[in-house]
């Protein structure tokens, strides 16, 4: 599964409810772009994504998060 994929699937699983599937996803996710796309993590634009994401996160926003997810995030890949 890509990358694109694997972030639009966590999406889903964000949107339907299932947070800490979703979260566990998500953070296979991150270390994925971690090892995978480290240049992209230094790219402005992943930090304008990165902390409205994190903030979704802590308010428990999972429909916003899912935007990020599906929406945002792949746009840098």
């Amino acid at each position: 599964m890509s990358l694109a994929e694997s972030l639009i699937n966590t999406a889903h699983q964000f949107r339907l409810g299932h947070e800490a599937e979703a979260s566990l996803l998500l953070r296979h996710c991150i270390d994925e772009i971690e090892k995978d796309h480290p240049k992209i993590i230094q790219q402005p634009e992943f930090g304008q994504i990165l902390s409205p994401m994190l903030q979704a996160q802590e308010r428990q926003d999972w429909l916003a998060l899912a935007d990020y997810l599906e929406y945002e995030l792949p746009q840098l890949f």
